[in-house]
Parts: structure tokens; C-alpha cells; sequence
């Protein structure tokens, strides 16, 4: 999910331009030099703008709710075919993950040095609806707009 950005003011901020553009050479030549690779550096990004957004919701430091979730299974697929859900299997479906009241996630896994990766957002949001199938205290991902969140 994107991050709503104020257009008018980034686009008149000349501090924004001149501190974007020295973050892009950095991670340029952090690139070109083999320190971090392109994925990697894409990943760190991408959790560190959702953490951003997670740091801006009210705190409660005396949160504690404890969910159990038994024999969950992971159906890890290559393939569309693979999907038990027909929105999801159909050719050209945006679907790249979903969740089934029957504490099962479908996802898609790729290959990297031989070991299967998976997407690490898409997982934590279908283990949010299994949360949220559980107990609905917990917020179902799809709605987190409603919550202002």
C-alpha cells in the first residue's frame, strides 16, 4: 500500500529534492559497490516505510491479547493453478495471497540461493486474517482504511 504524500508540498520543498537525491546516489553507489543488493535494500524499505506508519497508532502500554491458532497450514505455490479459490486461480487475478477460515494461507514462493522466499508482507497479512477469523478484536487487514489507520 502506497503512503498518501502531500504532492504540494513535497514538490515545492527544495530540501526534500536535495535529500531524496543524495539518498538515491547513496543507495547507488552502496549498489554498485556489492554492499547491498537491489532486492535487500528494496525489502529494508519497504518494512521500514510500514513500521513507519505502524509508530504513528495509538500506543497501549498495558496491550496483551494472547490467540492461539492451531494446525495452521501454509500452501506455498508457484503456480495459480495451485489456489483452492477460483477469484484467485483465474488467469490474470490479482490475488497473491489469501487466507481460508480453515487456518490456511495461500501464497506464492519464489527461489533465491535455493531456498524458498516468500513474501513477507502478503504472509503477515494473511496471518492477520487468520487473527482476525479468530478473534475479531484484531483488525481485518482489508479494513484498515475504515480504522484511519
Amino acid at each position: 500500500m502506497q503512503p498518501k504524500i502531500n504532492k504540494t508540498v513535497l514538490n515545492n520543498s527544495k530540501l526534500f529534492t536535495v535529500v531524496f537525491g543524495l539518498l538515491v546516489a547513496l543507495s547507488l553507489i552502496l549498489w554498485l559497490s556489492g554492499c547491498v543488493t537491489t532486492a535487500t535494500s528494496q525489502r529494508k524499505l519497504g518494512f521500514n516505510e510500514m513500521q513507519r506508519g505502524f509508530a504513528t497508532l495509538e500506543k497501549r502500554p498495558s496491550l496483551h491479547e494472547t490467540i492461539t491458532l492451531d494446525n495452521i497450514t501454509v500452501h506455498i505455490v508457484g503456480n495459480r493453478d495451485s489456489f483452492k479459490w477460483d477469484k484467485a486461480a483465474a488467469f490474470g487475478s490479482p490475488v497473491l495471497g489469501y487466507a481460508t477460515r480453515k487456518n490456511e494461507i495461500y501464497i506464492f514462493g519464489a527461489y533465491a540461493g535455493g531456498k524458498i522466499i516468500i513474501n513477507q508482507g502478503i504472509l503477515g497479512h494473511e496471518l492477520n486474517h487468520l487473527l482476525n477469523f479468530k478473534n475479531p478484536v484484531i483488525a481485518d487487514p482489508d479494513k484498515l482504511d475504515d480504522l484511519g489507520a
